[in-house]
């Protein structure tokens, strides 16, 4: 009898990667941004964007507005971008680089100071959205749909994330965070919703602090390397500690604890990319060593950038992985401010949810209870009642024990349809 890969991953003595090779490469050194992926937008595109984007009249941070703000975003691609960008951005990231990135855009008229905190804005923080307009605008050129995680912004799960530097967070290897590098990774590769595309766009940049990128375009081809990649099940991917730490205060991760995947994958279009060297662990010593010369590898090759206003980076999710240097930032108003935004293709299909994973996660008992409790319908997909424990996962802690377990498990089948929230 075959032994499933899961079980058989529970009599590993899994090996935490960074733990025994720890993140110590130099960044000064990276090669530019290649010209096969920048598109530069010309006067009459980005004039015609920004009368387009002064004439919405919702607003991206008022919940019952943000549909209304989406569907306008979407038209601004087609109707305002020549053909030709069109053509060659989806080339460049489906079957190019698998990035690219756009200069040359318009900025809001008028900035205020950088927010001394990140995640979603106050709705009367900016007198416009040109900023906000463009990131979902790239990104739905993807025909994908944006998104984000609750546990994003600690809780809040804001559609579009606000990244600048804080103070207390200056060692977290992620948002926030400044003093440290940041290791390569692809976005929540682990997770049942991972990002098709990750679009990043520049509002005010620091000159130290940039953005680097490798992609599977950048393989020598037939190298050694990749013909000695492990077995599959040989590596495990997991979650950040932030989710881990949110799910003890009552945030449930929604997905499994970590997945069975080899950090490059074959797949029929080429080659995946399931990377983050902060959250694998290796099965084996054999495995430490594979990984580590696959991470100095891309260490080697990566190419960099600074994202300045104007300018946003668009990143297929499978094809590239991304990261940060360690930088100094300014906390006098005039520090880095990005924008970004997940997008997912088949955000609303029950692909990845429990109905494929089984009675582990979900039984038919939880199913009809969960239909009595009015939190799903019959079409097993989850009701607008139960969004409130999406918006306020605290919420879930004041249930009981068994409502509690149905909640857990209720998460599992986000996004409610029609919100945005996984």
């Amino acid at each position: 009898m075959a032994i499933r890969k899961e079980e058989l991953s529970k009599t590993v003595e899994w090996i935490d990667y960074r733990k025994v090779r720890p993140l110590d490469f130099p960044r000064e050194n990276s090669a530019v941004f290649p010209e096969q992926g920048v598109v530069v937008l010309s006067r009459g595109e980005r004039e015609a964007l920004l009368e387009m984007i002064l004439t919405i009249p919702t607003n991206p941070y008022i919940s019952l507005e943000q549909e209304s703000f989406i569907a306008s975003a979407k038209e601004l691609g087609v109707r305002s971008l020549a053909k030709a960008t069109l053509c060659r951005i989806r080339a460049e990231l489906d079957s190019g680089l698998g990035a690219v990135l756009v200069c040359g855009l318009p900025l809001d008229p008028y900035l205020p100071d950088t927010p001394g905190r990140g995640g979603s804005l106050s709705p009367d923080y900016k007198e416009t959205f040109v900023a906000e307009a463009l990131l979902l605008a790239l990104g739905c050129l993807t025909g994908a749909e944006p998104f984000n995680y609750r546990q994003e912004g600690r809780g809040t799960a804001p559609l579009i994330d606000n990244v600048v530097s804080i103070r207390e967070l200056r060692t977290v290897k992620g948002s926030g965070g400044y003093e440290n590098n940041f290791p390569f990774h692809c976005e929540s590769a682990w997770h049942r919703k991972r990002p098709d595309y990750v679009v990043l766009l520049g509002v005010r940049e620091d000159p130290m602090a940039k953005t680097l990128l490798f992609s599977t375009d950048m393989f020598d081809p037939g190298m050694e390397l990749l013909a000695e990649a492990k077995d599959e099940g040989t590596f495990r991917l997991k979650g950040p500690e932030l989710y881990d730490q949110m799910e003890c205060l009552g945030i449930p991760l929604g997905t499994a604890k970590y997945v069975l995947l080899n950090p490059v994958q074959s797949i029929t279009t080429g080659l995946k990319l399931n990377l983050n060297f902060n959250g694998t662990d290796c099965a084996n010593e054999e495995a430490v060593e594979w990984l580590s010369k696959l991470e100095i590898y891309i260490e080697d090759k990566a190419i960099a950038t600074v994202l300045r206003p104007g300018s946003a980076l668009i990143l297929n999710n499978d094809r590239t992985c991304h990261t940060r240097n360690g930088f100094s930032p300014s906390f006098d108003g005039d520090g880095r401010w990005l924008l970004r935004c997940y997008f997912k293709k088949d955000l609303w299909t029950l692909g990845s949810s429990p109905l494929e994973i089984g009675p582990q996660i979900c039984s038919e008992r939880d199913f009809d209870d969960l239909l009595k409790l009015g939190w799903m319908t019959s079409a097993r997909r989850l009701s607008a009642e139960f969004f409130e424990y999406i918006k306020h996962p605290n919420l879930i802690r004041s249930l009981d024990e068994r409502k509690s377990r149905l909640a857990t498990i209720a998460v599992h089948f986000t996004p409610v349809e029609g919100t945005r929230i996984v």
